[in-house]
Formats: C-alpha cells, structure tokens, sequence
C-alpha cells in the first residue's frame, strides 16, 4: 500500500513542506521517499505523483523517484538552444538572454521542482544591476523554454511557480512590463558617431563598415537583421530600387518582401561594397555588430543609444519631410501604421504644415 504525507518544517529559509511517500506492508515500510518544498502546494502535488507511481510499481516505482537525477533548468536551456525546432525559432534578443541565464545560479536548479522562491531569489539577483523590464524577459523567456522543453523534448518541468510568483514580482518591483522606448539621435551625435568611425576605419586593416550600415538604418530605417541579408542581387542599378526580404510580420511565422525606392547616394553606398563570393553587403554578425556599436557609444560617452534607435530616427524623420503614415509604412515595413502614428509621429520636433 501506498500513503502519503507531509509535514511543516522550520529552516533557516523559513517555513518549509516535506512530502513524504511510503510504501508498506503488514504495517512494515518497504521503501520511503521525500522530498521538501517552499509551499503546502508543491508538497502536495509532488506527493501525489509520487504515490500513484509507487501504487503502480510498488517499491520499484518509489526507487526509481530516487534514482532518478532531476535535470536542471541549464540542461533544458541548452537542449532550447542548440536542438530544433527551438534553436530554428529563437530571435537573437531571447537567445543572448538565454545564454545569459546559463551563467546565473537558477540555471543549476532542477527543472521540475522550481519554486517561486526560486524565481524571486533570481530576480532580486538580477535587480542588483538591471531595471525590472529586464527581468521580466528573464522570466518570460525561461519559462517558455520549460514549456518548449516539455513540449518538444518530453522534459519533465514544473512551470506552476511562474504563475505563482509573477503577479507578486511586478507589485513588488522586481519584474514590469517593458517601457516604449523614445530615443532619437540628439544634437551632434550622428556628427560625432561618423568623425568616430572615420577615424577607426582609417587606422584599421580588417573593419565592419559600421558608418555605411549606420547610414542605411538612418536613411531607410531597416532593421540590422535585414541589412544584414541583403545581397547584391538584390540592388536593381536601373530601377534604383533594393529588395529588401523576409520582413518582420505581426504574425510570428509570417514573413513579407518589399522592394524600396533609394537615393543616389545610399544606391552609390551599397554598389561599393566589395564583391563576395557569398554575394553578401554585409557578412557580418549581428552581435559583433551589436557589439562594436556599445563600444563606440560607450567611448564616446553617448548614453543609451541602441542601434535600434536609429530605426526610430529614421521614421521621424520621414515624418518631418512630409510623408504620410502609409508611404512610411512601405519604407519601414510596418504592417499597423498606428504604431507609427501612436509611437513614432509624436516625437517628431516638427512636421510640415498642410497646404
């Protein structure tokens, strides 16, 4: 027979439940198991499982429970990471921060006995050195890497705690919902940006042309993942036009193509990139282009300038020239011009005046 019970214990961590899970006979343990948790709940749900293992296998199924080695939150980020479907799926902002939490103490926990507790010593870890918008993509992003673990992978996890612990962390501070950024290039910058990389790129052998990937964000507002795939095969000289291909959609697994009218000057700019047998403008990565730009703002004591930022400069400044919302939405790629006319319009310093 199997039985099951659980106890409030006192440690230095506070109040805490231990599950216990027996198996007997003629009033004899044959096999124990336990197991101590932060609430009544997690006790419980534990001990349930385990008792209906043990009434289906008996002392076996009570070992095996031991036996097995639990597999850490680390372990299901790295099989996320480097195994498909996941690893096809990851956008590079949720993949850096996954990385990122394989360095962090939550990482060695056993993934499918995850406590809240758990999550806030985590996030009041992280709230040490980052805003509370940052931990909520922590938290976002490893939960659903245990649900995509279980999915995919049969990984057994516990994604309860999440649910528990959220609204706590955001009334307390710790996590919050991401802000609307409104950064555009400040008087000057743009200048001492460019006298910078000029600079850089005079005295360098092998260097990103970071100043003509700058220009192109600032003049058609592209984001670095499409000016990254852009090929030359897709400047048409004739029609002065660049096609520009697998565009963000509202829809995740939607994709979209646009081919953009260019000016003189950025068509010159992206024929006098130097031919390659890939047929790539730019065969450079995204985090060391992500990474030369912190540096270079950094040195030049520019505060809180992304790259993604000059994507904003870029609207803003189609505004202020005179075009619409839909002509903006062609060069952009937005597929909801309220989104450029709630975000981007009401930055700009001036608009044209209406005939």
């Amino acid at each position: 027979m199997a039985t099951k019970a659980i106890e409030q214990v006192n440690t230095q961590r506070g109040t805490r439940y231990k599950a216990r899970v027996r198996v007997t006979s003629g009033g004899k343990t044959l096999e124990q198991c336990c197991k101590t948790f932060d609430t009544y709940q997690e006790a419980d749900k534990w001990a349930t499982k385990a008792k209906q293992t043990a009434e289906r296998k008996g002392v076996e199924g009570l070992r095996e429970i031991k036996m097995t080695k639990s597999i850490l939150i680390g372990d299901v980020i790295e099989m996320v990471l480097n195994n498909e479907p996941t690893s096809n799926h990851l956008g590079r902002s949720k993949e850096a921060n996954l990385r990122m939490l394989l360095t962090y103490p939550i990482a060695k926990l056993p993934a499918d006995s995850l406590t809240a507790q758990d999550l806030f010593e985590h996030c009041k870890l992280r709230r040490e050195t980052v805003k509370a918008q940052t931990v909520s993509h922590d938290i976002s992003n490893l939960c659903t890497a245990l649900k995509d673990a279980n999915t995919f992978y049969g990984i057994p996890t516990d994604r309860t705690a999440f649910d528990s612990a959220r609204s706590s962390l955001q009334r307390h501070g710790y996590i919050a919902r991401s802000a609307e950024r409104s950064r555009r290039l400040k008087s000057g910058e743009l200048e001492q940006i460019s006298g910078a990389l000029k600079a850089i790129n005079t005295n360098s052998k092998q260097r990103i042309p970071l100043q003509d990937i700058m220009e192109i964000a600032v003049d058609i507002g592209l984001r670095l993942g499409e000016i990254l795939k852009l090929h030359r095969d897709d400047i048409c000289k004739k029609t002065r036009t660049i096609t520009v291909r697998d565009r963000k959609h509202p829809k995740k697994n939607k994709r979209h193509t646009d081919i953009l009218d260019v000016s003189d000057k950025l068509l010159d700019l992206l024929l006098n990139q130097p031919e390659r047998e890939d047929n790539l403008l730019f065969p450079y990565s995204s985090k060391a282009i992500g990474y030369k730009w912190r540096k270079l703002t950094k040195d030049l004591g520019i505060v809180d300038l992304r790259f993604h930022d000059l994507r904003t400069e870029a609207a803003c400044r189609m505004f202020e020239a005179g075009l619409s919302a839909i002509e903006i939405s062609k060069i952009t790629g937005h597929r909801d011009i309220n989104v450029l006319n709630n975000h981007y319009l009401p930055l700009c310093a001036s608009l044209p005046k209406a005939a």
